[in-house]
Order: structure tokens, then sequence, then C-alpha cells
């Protein structure tokens, strides 16, 4: 066997988690878009093809091992965003979740000697690097920007 159960359901989950993490942004990238936002709403439209990526090099990774792959449900996103630093900190927390998410895949392949995951999940990790600098950027430039009318002018800018 290349891969035990409980890693396999382990990656599993985090094929519905990175689901989950594009959903939100095309959801979010919907919600800027209605607020004429269209500039800030290209960066999330980028990040959700990004995560669904990312469940793909999951599922490759399973399928390589010959493993069976299971997808969980993915829970619904619907969140009423009061602000821009509203959408930051949920943009920067599901980051954050995803890196301790992998971080665990990681840890689990090492105590089951599989260095295999164990090496894709290092990978993995080092993306997180790149979705961090994002995120906290983008936390940055919000918090400076807390009312809508003002995101505008970021808006303007080309949203970078």
């Amino acid at each position: 066997m290349l891969i035990s159960d409980t890693l396999r359901n382990t990656i599993c989950e985090q094929i519905g988690h990175e689901k989950h993490n594009s959903n939100l942004y095309m959801y979010i990238c919907g919600f800027l878009r209605n607020k004429g936002l269209d500039n800030l709403a290209k960066h999330f439209e980028g990040q959700h093809l990004e995560e669904f990526n990312h469940s793909i090099e999951f599922f490759n990774l399973l399928t390589d091992l010959n493993a069976d792959v299971i997808i969980p449900e993915i829970k619904e996103v619907d969140i009423p965003f009061t602000n821009m630093v509203h959408v930051a900190t949920v943009y920067l927390d599901r980051e954050i979740l995803t890196t301790e998410s992998i971080d665990s895949i990681k840890k689990l392949a090492i105590e089951e000697s599989n260095p295999v995951v164990e090496e894709k999940m290092r990978e993995m990790i080092k993306l997180q690097q790149i979705e961090y600098a994002e995120a906290t950027s983008f936390m940055d430039k919000a918090s400076l920007l807390p009312e809508w009318w003002m995101c505008a002018l970021w808006d303007a800018s080309g949203g970078g």
C-alpha cells in the first residue's frame, strides 16, 4: 500500500478545503463586482482559480498513489461583509487555516513515514508563503481604506 487510509482520508478532506477556498474567493469576487470594484474582484478571481488548481494537485497526489478519492461535501459560502477589512480578515484567516491544515497532513505523513506525501506537503506549504504575502498586503491596504467609497480609489488604481 502506498498510502494509509488515514492519510488518504485527510488528503480527501484537504481537497474539500481547497474547493471551499475556491468557492469563497469566487464569492468575494462576485461581491466586489457587485460593489463596482472590478479590479479588486480580479484578484479574487485569480485566487479562485489558484485554489481550484490546488485541489487538483491533491487529487493528482492521491491518484498517483493509486488511492481512491472521496470528495467531501463543500460548505455553502454566504457572508454579509460589512467593509473591506472584513473581506481581508476572512481572506487572511482562510489562508492561515489552509496552511495549518496542510502542515497537519505533513506531520501525519512524517509520522507514517510517507516521504512522497511529506514532500508534496512541503511544496504546498511553500506556496502558502506567497498566499500569506498576498493576503497580508491586501489586509494592509484594506486597513487604510475602511470605507467602501475609499475602496473605489484603490480599485481605480488597478486594485494591486
